[in-house]
């Protein structure tokens, strides 16, 4: 459960398409060695006020896919 807390300020690093239509999503991976240092994959992670699903860690960074929907509905 995300419980509101910030534990750092996280730089986006790679902004990758997803899937064979690069509109339908992307892959953000974001550095932020603070909050990876306990997370696993499966966690959930507020970038910018949206809540992503950790699918990859390694390096302090962590990776999220994000879908169309949410690219659509947020300032990400």
């Amino acid at each position: 459960m995300f419980t509101g807390i910030v534990e750092e300020l996280g730089t986006v690093v790679d902004v990758v398409p997803v899937g064979s239509d690069a509109r339908d999503a992307v892959r953000l991976t974001v550095h932020g060695p603070e909050v990876t240092s306990d997370a696993s994959p499966g966690d959930s992670i507020a970038v910018n006020g949206v809540c992503l699903t950790v699918t990859e860690l390694g390096d302090g960074r962590f990776g999220a896919d994000v879908m169309k929907e949410t690219l659509d509905r947020s300032n990400l």
